[in-house]
């Protein structure tokens, strides 16, 4: 298994916009947007383009990487990916169709262990291009929300996965085999995206606080979305925040966590975190705290590392890239 690659071909990418997405208009204008996710076909010799999936009236695009080589595996599992705060595409242009380094060595090492990439760009759609400046503030910041945005992103990505069919009619991805897997900001999204919305307290009002004012539904925060019939099995998450503004109420490192703060997942979570990050000691209390309710959790701690190690060329990286493809190849059953 090639585990750690460090060099790569840039791919010559075929974009197959209009002629693949039967739910999406080519123009511009949302009102022709058609929010219903459809079935894609594709051809076997497809193995790298560009999907929308339509969320809330806005066009997502997602990076599809469907490995080679594998036909005696498939339906193939398959994992959805959600970047950080940077952003998905190399120097910040989504036009290029290039990812930056880090996704496609991710794509890479998916194609190795015949697993099908979904690669999830929340922000271009909506106008940003990195989580700065008025991304980063209420009630901005809301539109690319990581507690109640792109978790629905993932979960459509999820469902979109779900339709994608080669021309024989055979589906290209097991339905019961779809992890997650995020970065930083999509580390928190892969939390949100996990949420279990049946534990959610009776009466309970979804808020969220920045700079000392709070916000509720009526000013742009919103609920999350039913947990689906058939969710992810499970998601690792690199080195994100933890607290979500309040969003599930006290901090998880509080003393009164345990019944104030009220986040339980319905699936496995894998949390990688570095010691020299800032926001890991968030994590480490909401790792603690889920054990301690009797939740699916595991957890490894990487020394001499700091936030985004996992773009880093060196031994930490590269044991958290084999724990996380060996713990995926668990949940998605190819071991």
């Amino acid at each position: 298994m090639k585990s750690f690659p460090k060099s790569f071909k840039l791919l010559s990418l075929p974009i197959i916009f209009c002629g693949l997405l039967a739910f999406s208009s080519c123009s511009d204008d949302d009102a022709y947007f058609d929010s219903e996710i459809r079935e894609i076909v594709i051809n076997s010799s497809t193995h790298d383009t560009i999907i929308y999936i339509p969320v809330h009236h806005v066009r997502v695009p997602v990076y599809l990487s469907v490995p080679k080589d594998c036909d005696a595996n498939t339906p193939l599992p398959a994992v959805v990916v959600l970047h950080g705060s940077g952003g998905m595409w190399k120097d910040d242009n989504p036009e290029s169709k290039t990812m930056t380094s880090q996704f496609r060595e991710w794509k890479e090492l998916f194609d190795n262990n015949c697993m099908v990439g979904a690669f999830v760009d929340s922000f271009s759609g909506r106008g940003a291009t990195e989580k700065t400046g008025k991304w980063e503030t209420a009630p901005d910041n809301f539109k690319i929300s990581s507690q109640f945005i792109r978790s629905r992103d993932a979960n459509a990505a999820m469902s979109q996965l779900r339709k994608i069919k080669f021309k024989d009619g055979s589906p290209v991805v097991r339905s019961e085999d779809i992890g997650l897997l995020g970065f930083s900001d999509g580390g928190t999204s892969v939390i949100s995206t996990l949420y279990d919305t049946n534990t959610t307290p009776t009466g309970w009002e979804w808020t969220q606080s920045f700079g000392g004012k709070e916000y509720d539904t009526s000013s742009g925060v919103m609920s999350p979305e039913p947990r689906p019939q058939q969710g992810f099995a499970g998601g690792v998450f690199y080195y994100g925040g933890s607290g979500g503004y309040n969003y599930w109420g006290s901090s998880p490192c509080n003393s009164e966590a345990l019944e104030k703060n009220i986040y339980q997942n319905y699936a496995p979570i894998l949390f990688q975190i570095p010691t020299g990050d800032s926001l890991s000691e968030g994590s480490l209390c909401l790792a603690g705290l889920l054990a301690e309710k009797g939740k699916s959790v595991e957890l490894n701690i990487y020394d001499g590392v700091g936030h985004g190690f996992d773009t880093d060329d060196n031994t930490q990286s590269s044991e958290a890239r084999t724990k996380t493809l060996n713990w995926l190849k668990n949940i998605l059953h190819m071991d």
